[in-house]
């Protein structure tokens, strides 16, 4: 998974519900986007902080050009500095290439910009072939919160250049969760109140940095009483894994040099998920899959 944790707090919720899902085994988790050596730190203090330490992790591609928001810091400055006692690269991209190129390597998911995942399409293009990209990014029809409109969407404004050249790549199978599909999940009613009262490791996790997503955003910390933030990333994560209450369409898709899905005949096919056929059940899922054990 290549992942800009640290930034929007929904990267933590995408990473908690991947390592709680048993089809899910995570062979490297790389972060991506500007200062990815502080995204590893975020990564591998959420991974201490719930008992996840045998996971490999891996640093993406510096890019301290890339004017993107670093807004757990906070979270970092209060926490201890544990060793994290698992497998740590700081070359990300090399052993990322290294699981592809052996085989160990099929299924990549994209929660972030996507400098690394280009990088990646330029030193493995034939092994791309057997590889299939599920990513977030875009919007087609609809924004934030259902509103209708189509427009450039941050997974792919922040590097235009990488997001081309990920669509261009000669993927076994691409499939992508844009704006249409994941940009009004939140948690709230019923479902939030049982993972507020959660006591394990992920749920306690998660609320700490929602906290401190609020408050380094200026944004009022009571609505952690009542709903959670946009869960863009784990609409991602999930389809990684199943199809479930998901309607797609295929359709031949590039990224113009604004940022925007478009259309075109020459285009590699891309499956797109536009919306759900049950969104409450998936809400469902997620919650109970971070409260199974309380």
């Amino acid at each position: 998974m290549d992942t800009d944790i640290g930034n929007d707090i929904d990267d933590s919720w995408a990473l908690a519900l991947l390592l709680l899902m048993p089809e899910l085994q995570p062979e490297l988790l790389l972060t991506s986007s500007g200062n990815t050596c502080y995204r590893t730190e975020v990564l591998k203090h959420f991974l201490l902080r719930t008992g996840h330490c045998n996971f490999p992790v891996g640093t993406g591609i510096f890019r301290p050009d890339q004017d993107v928001p670093e807004t757990l810091h906070g979270l970092l400055n209060a926490a201890s500095k544990e060793k994290y006692p698992g497998p740590v690269f700081d070359d990300g991209i090399s052993e990322a290439i290294r699981l592809i190129r052996s085989g160990t390597v099929r299924d990549i998911v994209g929660i972030g910009p996507m400098t690394n995942l280009a990088e990646i399409c330029r030193q493995c293009p034939e092994e791309i072939k057997e590889c299939s990209l599920t990513a977030m990014c875009g919007s087609w029809q609809k924004q934030l919160n259902d509103i209708p409109g189509r427009i450039a969407e941050y997974n792919i404004v922040v590097d235009i250049p990488a997001a081309q050249e990920v669509f261009r790549a000669p993927w076994k199978r691409l499939t992508i969760s844009p704006l249409d599909h994941c940009g009004s999940l939140i948690l709230e009613g019923e479902l939030y109140q049982r993972f507020l009262h959660c006591q394990t490791p992920e749920a306690t996790e998660l609320r700490q940095e929602y906290h401190h997503w609020l408050a380094d955003r200026d944004l009022d910390t009571a609505c952690i009483a009542y709903r959670s933030s946009i869960l863009f990333d784990t609409a991602a994560v999930y389809l990684a894994a199943t199809d479930n209450f998901t309607i797609f369409e295929n359709r031949k898709l590039e990224i113009d040099s604004s940022g925007m899905l478009q259309e075109t005949e020459n285009a590699h096919v891309v499956r797109l998920a536009l919306s759900w056929s049950d969104k409450q059940t998936f809400l469902q899922f997620v919650t109970d899959t971070l409260t199974r054990c309380c």
